[in-house]
């Protein structure tokens, strides 16, 4: 319990960090999408094959760097035996499956709890944005427009 406050203090900053790191990595894939869509834009078909598919590898790569990140602080901290089981337990926490927190020492294994609970958030945040991003590619462009109508603030007519 007396080492409450450090496992709070270190789960705060690594939770900031990897938050920055996932509004990157989604700033940028958006970007990449919106430049293949623009000016590479293939057959219509194909592209709601390869537009999906880079988006998923691309997630990987962005969850897969918030993962090394908590398994190289568990191995900066000396919290465990190699990086392998620093990454075993980094990807077993942020995927929720959560039975390797365990394996952390007891004075840190919050850290690997507060792990799950972030990696679950950033999972469902791109989770949203494969959503947002699929449902806008497989819609047909008068749908779009009425789906931009049907949310858009309506103005109050002038009396």
């Amino acid at each position: 319990m007396h080492n409450l406050a450090a496992q709070l203090m270190l789960s705060t900053g690594l939770v900031s960090a990897t938050v920055v790191m996932h509004l990157i990595g989604l700033g940028i894939l958006r970007r990449l999408v919106r430049l293949h869509l623009e000016r590479f834009l293939l057959f219509v078909h194909l592209d709601r094959v390869i537009v999906p598919m880079g988006v998923v590898l691309g997630l990987f790569v962005v969850h897969g760097a918030e993962i090394w990140l908590y398994a190289l602080t568990y191995q900066a901290m000396g919290l465990t035996d190699s990086l392998e089981e620093a990454l075993f337990i980094s990807t077993s926490s942020y995927s929720t499956i959560g039975e390797a927190a365990g394996l952390l020492p007891a004075d840190w294994r919050l850290v690997g709890v507060l792990e799950g609970v972030n990696g679950m958030l950033l999972i469902g945040w791109s989770t949203a944005f494969l959503f947002q991003l699929l449902d806008h590619i497989m819609s047909d462009d008068e749908e779009v427009q009425a789906q931009k109508g049907a949310i858009a603030r309506r103005r109050r007519a002038k009396k």
